[in-house]
């Protein structure tokens, strides 16, 4: 079902035209999340966001869905339960995405580790048991010799052992999309570039719809619903101080942050989870992906602009230093990091003052007096929980009960398997398919990774791409994107829709133009529009590539 420029258009004709049971702010995984449960339940449903879809956090996390194994050390027990268990769920919805993998927990003898030699095993046997693991999957112990094969260069001084347990690889903005879509195929008007600029209200001073900013024409218009949910994560704060009654701060961002290298400098066999040996009681992921790995995350209070948070020198140091006590002859240096990234936790400010570490990632739903409803904090992976809390909270303001429905039993766009088969049953003759398209084998195998049963559609374009420069695999993949997932710019395509921009930097200069072209042909852009939007791209290259830090 397609998702394009086009269908922009007619969604905002549409929110313009009629009332909503509910208008969700925020197209991040918890928008998304919150829209795709509630067209399941048949309300009527808008969705906007004053950015891309997932151009926030939701495309700047560790790329994982993971149920929080540290969180063990804090006793959070109810929430590692419930996030472990969503594991399995969402990749049963999004075989394509969420995978599943074995990761290494490098144990040491060390000051201030987070597990010692006895209380790892204890937290990986109560991971398992409380994300219902099936045997095949359960944790294992392996020899220091064994940790040394399986991340070539770790450090050995006061390595134990290690333990291989389960938790799953993601893309995070793939995901979000793909919610999204879902949700746009079970009815909800959704639209990108779309800014909330203030709030409508009844005669009795309740919202009651949402003015509204289109950036893309300059345009403001109303959106009248119901019940009105502010799901902006980082944003939260402000889109609640809209609102004319002064609204508390209750929003904690901290800021997290990724870099990449070639694998070659970093050679690790599997996700890797340590302690940074810095003794701050910080986490380290390194994680393999096609030819690079990247390494993170920092989590430090932000204040600053929430668009773009700023990879700052002091970030470099402390991931270089990180990283290298952990691998001490991998000696990398600014000049390995290829591309690096930013993002924000939503976290909500506790009590009492605590390392930004400490805070739990529970999310919590509060209601103002003039009726917006906020759903603030969580993680990734109980994004489909925190919908099911939001929606109970709706239908309670509302006095009304919608269609039950159950989201844990609704196929992603892209997983749409049939019962009894796998996602590699699918892949074998969808191959085939791709070949007699004209496809070489590893193409067809790449886009059948990556968008699916989706694979179908987007094997549609290849008339239209016929004049396209781009390498075809490439091409397609940038018509699916403008046709099938609402892809306005370059940037929209390079950074969310694939991954290219932050993992194959190096043929960003060579997809460029053939990029632009094709784009500006499909929307019809005259020069000075494709000059804008090249430099945009430009401009978004260089913040990836840490070029004012170089």
């Amino acid at each position: 079902m397609k998702l394009s420029a086009e269908t922009r258009t007619e969604n905002i004709d549409w929110l313009q035209n009629n009332q909503l049971d509910l208008l969700v702010i925020g197209g991040g995984i918890t928008g998304a999340g919150i829209a795709l449960h509630a067209s399941a339940k048949k309300m009527a449903v808008g969705l906007i966001e004053m950015q891309d879809f997932a151009a926030g956090t939701s495309s700047r996390s560790t790329k994982l869905v993971h149920g929080g194994l540290r969180y063990l050390k804090n006793f959070e027990v109810e929430l590692v339960a419930n996030v472990a268990r969503e594991r399995a769920i969402i990749h049963h919805n999004a075989p394509h995405i969420v995978q599943p993998r074995k990761m290494l927990l490098p144990v040491y003898d060390e000051q201030d580790a987070s597990f010692t030699d006895f209380s790892a095993e204890i937290a990986l046997q109560l991971y398992d048991q409380l994300g219902e693991v099936s045997e095949e999957w359960r944790y294992s112990l392996i020899t220091k010799e064994e940790v040394r094969e399986e991340a070539p260069g770790i450090k050995e001084e006061g390595l134990l052992k290690g333990g291989l347990y389960l938790d799953y690889l993601n893309d995070d903005a793939r995901l979000t999309i793909s919610i999204l879509k879902t949700a746009h195929q079970q009815g909800a008007k959704i639209t990108n570039y779309v800014k909330a600029v203030g709030y409508l209200y009844d005669e009795e001073n309740r919202i009651n719809g949402v003015e509204v900013a289109d950036k893309e024409t300059g345009e403001t218009f109303s959106v009248y619903a119901r019940v009105v949910v502010n799901a902006t994560g980082p944003w939260s704060d402000e889109t609640r101080h809209m609102q004319k009654n002064r609204q508390e701060s209750r929003m904690l961002p901290t800021k997290g942050v990724h870099f990449v290298v070639d694998h070659s400098r970093l050679p690790v066999k599997r996700t890797i989870y340590t302690d940074t040996g810095l003794q701050d009681h910080r986490m380290l992921f390194i994680i393999p992906r096609n030819g690079k790995t990247y390494f993170g995350t920092t989590d430090t209070p932000y204040e600053g602009d929430l668009v773009d948070p700023k990879i700052t020198q002091e970030d470099v140091t402390y991931l270089l230093e990180a990283i290298n006590i952990r691998f001490p002859g991998a000696n990398l240096t600014l000049a390995d990091i290829e591309t690096g990234w930013s993002g924000l936790r939503p976290l909500i400010q506790p009590e009492d003052a605590k390392d930004p570490s400490d805070i739990s990632r529970e999310h919590e739903i509060f209601i103002s007096e003039e009726g917006l409803v906020t759903i603030g904090g969580g993680k990734l992976t109980d994004y489909r929980l925190m919908a099911e809390d939001t929606l109970k909270t709706i239908e309670s303001l509302l006095d009304k009960k919608f269609l039950e429905v159950d989201t844990a039993t609704i196929h992603l766009s892209g997983g749409e398997i049939k019962a009894g088969y796998t996602f590699n049953d699918y892949c074998e003759p969808a191959i085939k398919i791709g070949v007699a398209a004209g496809l070489s084998e590893t193409d067809a195998r790449t886009l059948i990774d990556w968008y699916g049963t989706d694979f179908e559609s987007v094997l549609e374009g290849l008339d239209a791409v016929k004049k396209s420069r781009l390498p075809v695999k490439d091409a397609l993949s940038l018509q699916y994107a403008m046709q099938y997932e609402m892809a306005l710019n370059l940037e929209d395509y390079f950074l969310r829709r694939v991954e290219t921009l932050l993992f194959d930097y190096n043929r960003m200069r060579a997809l460029l133009m053939p990029a632009l072209e094709q784009m500006a042909a499909h929307y019809q852009w005259g020069e000075e529009k494709q000059q804008k939007e090249k430099e945009k791209l430009i401009s978004a290259m260089e913040r990836a590539h840490l070029t004012d830090l170089r």
